[in-house]
């Protein structure tokens, strides 16, 4: 990937959606590449939010540990998604911890020169605000999922929401373990579900860590 050719790549962010060029460019001209390896952290839970961050290829998981040591899963941040926004506003730290789950290029962008480009644009601050109002229904559903959906609604509402379009198949890149975690069950929980999906012939295992949705239809019923 040419980390090079930052206006063409800030395009691909519904963030930076419907900017003019002169705006691209001074968004351009403060990010900062990145590339950091699998395994590695981003970034920590309480650390000073310095900026935020776009992930330009790999895998980013979003987690928090409670008193006990026990981890939640957030988020998996995807190719095209960025990341970390919401901390610039709030209190100023990072409210999760952001690890690589395979090697991952990202931009950089620095808080105060991301204040400087709102100031002088308008138009940038509305689109992060609409972002930040996303983000936060998303958040909102999967409060939602993990308080009111048993462990079989949760993963088929998983499945159906992960599954390409054309070929049904879904893939756990982050493994069954910490799959099962974001989706707040046991991997145990997690396992037996997926079995009773494949006896009932709702999904099959295509490969290790692939699951090939069979019946959408059917399995989008246990969902609702």
């Amino acid at each position: 990937m040419d980390l090079t050719k930052k206006d063409e790549l800030l395009k691909q962010f519904p963030l930076f959606s419907g900017l003019e060029e002169e705006h691209l460019s001074t968004l351009a001209a403060i990010a900062v590449p990145k590339r950091i390896p699998k395994k590695s952290v981003l970034f920590r839970e309480g650390e000073e939010a310095r900026g935020f961050y776009l992930l330009l290829k790999g895998r980013i998981k979003l987690s928090k540990v409670s008193p006990i040591g026990k981890e939640q899963i957030l988020h998996f941040v995807q190719k095209g998604q960025s990341f970390a926004e919401a901390a610039l506003y709030m209190n100023r730290t990072y409210p999760a911890t952001a690890e690589a789950l395979e090697e991952s290029d990202l931009f950089f962008i620095p808080r105060e020169g991301l204040s400087s480009a709102m100031s002088s644009d308008p138009g940038l601050a509305m689109n992060l605000i609409a972002h930040l109002a996303r983000y936060l229904q998303m958040l909102t559903r999967k409060v939602e999922e993990l308080s009111l959906m048993d462990a079989t609604s949760r993963l088929a509402q998983h499945l159906i929401g992960n599954m390409d379009k054309v070929t049904g198949l879904v893939r756990l890149g982050a493994g069954k373990g910490q799959t099962a975690s974001s989706l707040g069950m046991a991997v145990e929980t997690f396992s037996r579900t997926l079995t009773k999906f494949k006896e009932e012939g709702l999904v099959k295992e295509a490969s290790p860590g692939v699951i090939q949705v069979l019946d959408a239809e059917k399995l989008r019923n246990f969902s609702a």
